[in-house]
């Protein structure tokens, strides 16, 4: 890649195993989610030899993503996610549970160092198995990373067979990650459960620049990569079943908030369909960008491995969050917060980082 992100590029992928190959076993889980009936999921990634007791020794290191199932009254179990038993590096993990079908959604990066490439994953577990989507890339050199997933739920109206008229509540899971390709963007995916049934034909990646009409050149020139790297998803108070998207949109240079929802109404044919096209053109997997907000980039300058969570106020502004050096560092999206370094609460063990970040998720949400 004739780019000056390429040599940055490396030289995190290199910190990044580093950090990997050395750091201890984790105890913590990186995400978490808990069920109505009380059943704790958590998911980290580890190696094989950590989850499977009496692995071979050829097995042992190899990287995988684990999931810990702790039901109330019973002892924890932890499996590793199906799809995710090879020599690549796994990282970003991010999870949600769909209680209206009972599904566990695990998304991750993988990394395959040698060929300069990382992909974003997502592992489906129901009725006791695993299913694997791999989101396709853009043409040419890709790097996709901090994938990051919700679940909402909306209502809708269809036809049953006879033809009348009815109205369905649907689970949509909502996917955002980053791509680095010919173009540096970030992306976004849904997945409908319809009826129980999981459309995973259904599935198709969005630019989100595009969702926004910026679509074209991106520029990250002289950004560091903390400063555009990290999208976010929360949901939206405003709809039913829509989400917030806050991103860097690099054709602009601008950290951008969008809301994201879908058709509802799939009994009348979308505004402009030809007679051919008919209810089709109500596409359930196009997603429907409206209602956005443009900010400054932020200018943080991270390490790398460090995540950068983003809380999306009612009124659009983002505020941006990570933790380092013993403290819970954040730093609101407007102007005039941008202009001043950021902000830091320092964690003590009687103030946890979920506290600490509770306490700024309150402050975010008044602006």
């Amino acid at each position: 890649m004739n780019r000056p992100f390429s040599s940055r590029l490396r030289a995190a992928l290199l910190g990044l195993v580093a950090a990997c190959a050395f750091a201890a076993p984790r105890a913590d889980a990186a995400s978490a989610v808990l069920a109505k009936d009380g059943t704790l999921y958590e998911v980290f990634a580890t190696t094989y030899g950590q989850v499977i007791s009496g692995a071979s020794a050829a097995d042992a290191s190899t990287p995988v993503v684990a999931l810990r199932t702790t039901v109330p009254d019973r002892t924890p179990s932890v499996e590793v996610v199906g799809g995710s038993f090879s020599p690549i590096l796994k990282f970003g993990e991010s999870l949600e549970f769909d209680d209206s079908t009972q599904t566990v959604f695990v998304v991750y990066s993988s990394l395959q160092v040698q060929g300069f490439f990382a992909d974003t994953h997502l592992a489906i577990w129901r009725d006791g198995g695993w299913a694997n989507v791999r989101f396709i890339s853009n043409p040419g050199l890709y790097f996709s990373v901090n994938p990051r997933i919700l679940v909402t739920r909306q209502s809708y109206k269809t036809f049953d067979p006879a033809g009348d008229v009815v109205t369905k509540t649907r689970s949509i899971l909502s996917i955002v990650w980053w791509e680095e390709s010919a173009l540096s963007q970030a992306r976004y995916a849904a997945l409908l459960i319809e009826d129980g049934a999981l459309r995973l034909e259904d599935i198709a990646a969005s630019n989100l620049n595009e969702l926004t009409g910026s679509a074209g050149p991106t520029d990250n020139r002289n950004l560091p990569t903390s400063s555009y790297m990290y999208p976010a998803v929360q949901r939206d108070p405003r709809t039913e079943g829509g989400v917030i998207v806050s991103f860097a949109n690099l054709a602009k240079r601008v950290q951008q908030v969008l809301h994201i929802s879908f058709p509802d109404d799939y009994t009348q044919p979308a505004a402009g369909a030809t007679a051919s096209a008919g209810r089709t053109a109500n596409s359930r997997s196009t997603p429907i960008g409206r209602g956005f907000a443009e900010f400054p980039l932020p200018s943080l300058d991270l390490p790398f491995t460090l995540q950068v969570g983003t809380i999306v106020s009612p009124g659009g502004v983002p505020t941006y969050w990570w933790v380092r050096d013993g403290a819970l560092n954040y730093q609101s999206g407007d102007a005039g917060s941008l202009a001043r370094p950021p902000l830091a609460i320092a964690i003590r063990s009687d103030f946890p980082v979920d506290r600490a970040l509770a306490v700024v998720g309150s402050m975010a949400e008044k602006q």
